[in-house]
């Protein structure tokens, strides 16, 4: 999370491609997310759960990312990768449409039906899955949509446990992520404290962790190394979080 080169997974950075918005758009997602986890040196059996995995999710936002006929072009599907240190060590996984008022929709069926599995097979080899409202990562200007979201198991050691940032660093980084995704506010204080302060919500950035207060009776900190975790989050709550699925 340094100032001159930028960051990797293991320093808080995030991996993000546009997807076809086409039949090619699942494909590409599996083969993206599988070289992203071959290089992390993951297990094959845990490729495969994320091959499945984005494969059902790249196909809900190929739905949603096809205009009606006559309907102005909707922003193409976007993959984005990120790693997590709590509440454990995990590999996030999104795949982001235009389509935000139409929300994923499990299906009753069970995993040996034919029709409504798709988010089923998802619950059933992550760790934890969700979605909310989000806004593109790749798009210029930014445009607002919504995240189907899993996470997959790191490893125990998974070196970004052990990375230290020091807080003005990590307050200026969050600055330009959530900047990059239409959201500015004005950075104050240097040293061991500063202020994030952004339309509506103040994240204190402390030795250690990101916090914020999304209500009075609710704190929520995040390790520093968690840059791209917190910023989806605040995107999450300040653009209605009433409309996406609980999730750890």
């Amino acid at each position: 999370m340094g100032h001159d080169q930028p960051p990797t997974l293991v320093t808080g950075g995030a991996h993000a491609w546009r997807l076809p918005p086409d039949e090619r758009g699942p494909a590409m997602a599996r083969s993206l997310l599988a070289q992203a986890m071959a290089a992390l040196g993951l297990d094959q059996e845990v490729i495969e759960d994320g091959r499945l995995a984005v494969s059902e999710i790249a196909t809900n936002a190929l739905r949603h990312a096809r205009p009606a006929p006559g309907a102005a072009p909707v922003v193409p599907p976007e993959l984005w990768v990120w790693a997590r240190t709590v509440p454990a060590p995990q590999l996030v996984v999104s795949v982001f449409d235009g389509a935000r008022s139409l929300p994923p929709r499990p299906g009753r069926g069970g995993l040996l039906e034919e029709s409504g599995k798709g988010l089923a097979l998802v619950a059933e080899v992550a760790a934890d899955w969700g979605y909310g409202p989000s806004r593109s990562l790749l798009a210029d200007p930014p445009v607002p949509g919504k995240a189907v979201w899993f996470a997959l198991p790191l490893p125990p050691d998974w070196p970004g446990r052990t990375v230290t940032v020091h807080p003005d660093a990590a307050a200026r980084c969050l600055m330009r992520v959530l900047a990059r995704r239409g959201l500015h506010g004005r950075h104050s204080g240097t040293g061991a404290l500063s202020v994030l302060e952004l339309p509506g919500l103040n994240v204190w950035v402390l030795p250690g962790c990101f916090s914020w207060q999304p209500r009075p009776d609710r704190l929520i900190r995040h390790p520093l190394i968690d840059l791209q975790e917190t910023a989806e989050r605040i995107i999450r709550h300040l653009d209605g979080s009433s409309s996406s699925m609980p999730a750890s």
